[in-house]
C-alpha cells in the first residue's frame, strides 16, 4: 500500500513541477499561481519523505541491496586482498 501512495505523490509532484512551468510561462509573473505551485509542490515533497520514513519504521518497506548489508568486522576473512600489478 505504501509503494501505491509513493507512486501516486510522486507523480502529483511531476505534475505540480510543469504546472509550475506552464504558469511561470504563461502568466508572466501576473498572478501568484507559480508561487501556489511551488507551495504544493514542496509541501507534497515533505509528505512523500514522512511517508517514506513512517514505511520504513513500519516495516512495510524494506531495504533490497544487491550487496550485503553487514558490518566490516563480520566479514568473512576468507578474501584474499587484490594485488595491481
Amino acid at each position: 500500500m505504501f509503494k501505491i501512495i509513493i507512486v501516486i505523490i510522486f507523480a502529483l509532484i511531476i505534475i505540480s513541477l510543469f504546472a509550475g512551468l506552464y504558469f511561470l510561462l504563461k502568466d508572466q509573473s501576473r498572478s501568484r499561481r507559480t508561487v501556489q505551485s511551488l507551495v504544493l509542490r514542496v509541501s507534497l515533497a515533505a509528505f512523500l519523505l514522512l511517508i517514506i520514513l513512517i514505511g520504513f519504521y513500519s516495516g512495510e518497506l524494506q531495504l533490497r541491496t544487491p550487496f550485503p548489508l553487514m558490518p566490516s568486522s563480520q566479514q568473512p576473512t576468507s578474501q584474499q586482498p587484490i594485488h595491481n600489478r
